[in-house]
This record gives C-alpha cells, sequence and structure tokens, in this order.
C-alpha cells in the first residue's frame, strides 16, 4: 500500500520531535552527540546512495566543486546548530530550549531581509517582535545570569536557532544541487569541522549508549530524513512547513511523558507566541 506524503512528512516530525529524548540518553555533551550524529549519518548515506548508484561519488565531487564555499557555509552553520541545540537539551528543559529553538523561521526572515536584501513588510515585522516577546518572556522565567544552568539552556537554545536559520538562506545557492548529494556534503563538511574539537575535547559524561546513539542516528538522522525527503515529493512546501509545527509540540508531550518536564506557565505563554509568529508568516506565504 502507498504510503501518503503527508503521512510521510508527519511520522519524520513527530520522530523528530522526539530528539532530545535520545540526546539526553546518550552520555554525551552536545559536541559529542552533533559529532556522532553528522559522522555516523554521512557514512551511512554514503554506503546506500554508493550503492544504488556506483558512479555517485563522482557526481558528489563535481556537485562540490562548483558551490564548494556555500556548502562549507552550510556544513558550519548545521554544525554549529546540532552543537548547540544539543548542549540547549542537557542544560535546560526540553519544552523551554524546543520553543525558542523555533524562533529559527523569524530569525530567517531578519537574516534573509539583511543579507539577501529581500524586502520585509509591516506585517512581517510585527511577527518578528511577538517572537521576540515571546523569547523574552521565556528567557525571564529564571534569573539571567550565566550561572544559572536554565539560563544558559535558553541562550544555547537562541544561538542553535540563528544557526538554524542561516540554513534555509545558505541553501538558496545550492537550488540546483540535488538533495541527496547535499544531505551527504553537508553532513560530511560538518564532521570535518567537528572533529578537531572532539579530538580535543571531553565529549561524554560516562559510558557512551550507543543504542542511544544509533537511534539518533539510524532514526532521527537517516529514517527520518528518508521519508521527509520521499514526502516532500507529493506535498506542496506551505503545508510541510504547517506539519513542521508537529516537531515542537511532539517535543513537549514527549518531555512530559518519559521525564515529567511540565511547561511553566510563561515557557508557555512565550511558546505560543513564537510558534503563532512563525505559523502566521508560513500562512501568509501561502
Amino acid at each position: 500500500m502507498e504510503i501518503s506524503g503527508r503521512i510521510k512528512i508527519t511520522v519524520s516530525m513527530l520522530i523528530w520531535g522526539s530528539v532530545g529524548i535520545f540526546a539526553r540518553f546518550t552520555n554525551l555533551n552536545g559536541l559529542g552527540i552533533a559529532f556522532f550524529r553528522v559522522a555516523l549519518g554521512a557514512l551511512i548515506l554514503a554506503l546506500l546512495f554508493s550503492i544504488k548508484d556506483k558512479s555517485w561519488f563522482q557526481k558528489v565531487s563535481g556537485a562540490t566543486k562548483q558551490k564548494f564555499g556555500w556548502m562549507i557555509l552550510l556544513g558550519i552553520a548545521l554544525a554549529l546548530n546540532w552543537v548547540f541545540l544539543f548542549t540547549a537539551f542537557l542544560y535546560t528543559s526540553i519544552a523551554r530550549a524546543v520553543l525558542i529553538y523555533y524562533s529559527a523561521p523569524v530569525l530567517a526572515t531578519l537574516i534573509s531581509a539583511k543579507f539577501l536584501k529581500e524586502k520585509i513588510s509591516k506585517f512581517q515585522i510585527l511577527l518578528i517582535l511577538m517572537a521576540f516577546l515571546g523569547l523574552m518572556i521565556i528567557m525571564s522565567e529564571q534569573k539571567m545570569n550565566f550561572k544559572n544552568r536554565d539560563f544558559v539552556g535558553a541562550v544555547f537554545a537562541f544561538i542553535a536557532a540563528v544557526f538554524y536559520a542561516m540554513i534555509p538562506n545558505l541553501g538558496r545557492f545550492l537550488k540546483e544541487v540535488k538533495s541527496d548529494i547535499l544531505t551527504f556534503v553537508q553532513l560530511f563538511i560538518a564532521s570535518v569541522i567537528l572533529i578537531p574539537f572532539v579530538l580535543y575535547g571531553k565529549i561524554f559524561a560516562g559510558k557512551i549508549n550507543w543504542f542511544a546513539v544509533g537511534i539518533l542516528v539510524a532514526v532521527h538522522t537517516v529514517f527520518a530524513l528518508f521519508l521527509y525527503m520521499d514526502g516532500l515529493k507529493n506535498v506542496k512546501v506551505n503545508e510541510v512547513a504547517l506539519l513542521s509545527y508537529l516537531d515542537p509540540l511532539s517535543a513537549v508531550v514527549y518531555a512530559f511523558l518519559v521525564f515529567g518536564e511540565v511547561p511553566a506557565l510563561r515557557t508557555v505563554i512565550g511558546g505560543v507566541l513564537i510558534l503563532s509568529a512563525s505559523l502566521l508568516d508560513t500562512l501568509k506565504r501561502r
């Protein structure tokens, strides 16, 4: 039976919503989690695609030479995005980290206006202010000093959102690159960038839980990505953007079910403002 594109996108989002849960079970810090996810993910994709197409690596080489600079920047953005996001999961609640992280679509609008010279409407300015108000409400929930782990985690989540917001903007310079090649190259470049930090830094806080690492790589990175990319073939981009909100919402539910984390009132209010701003921006573009 043929599975519809909507179901594939929905399942991929529900899988990605649990990434913070498995990240905590790995006994790795943010750097370690990000490294194993990109490195092992790149390895698995390379094996799968090269078996399917013997000349695949030649195609990768050709595409990389043409857009090497932009791909380097994309790999850096991906690496730092995941390092800071996974670190945020270890410092603060998953709900707080995810909701702050989802300010990325609004930040992407700001970045495109600044660097790509895209026009920004008064309505979008209003949405940006709404999202930042939500951020301030969440951040005000704890003492704003770097000795407070929750505050540090919130800051890390925001930094992750900034790098995440850079990814679609950089992707605009790589539209002609096939999705399988682009996915592999950015994972590979991110791996190379993180290797020195992994070699000379401590990445684990105990015995590594390889089962949790394997789930993050095989299920969250490879399987969910395949579902997502395949679903994109039959679902409109705007509809995909709407379904993407299942990711943060499911993350909050999973954190409650697994860790008993109940979002504080300010987190809920701020999160509603952030998600509403991103959702309204998505609906406006339809």
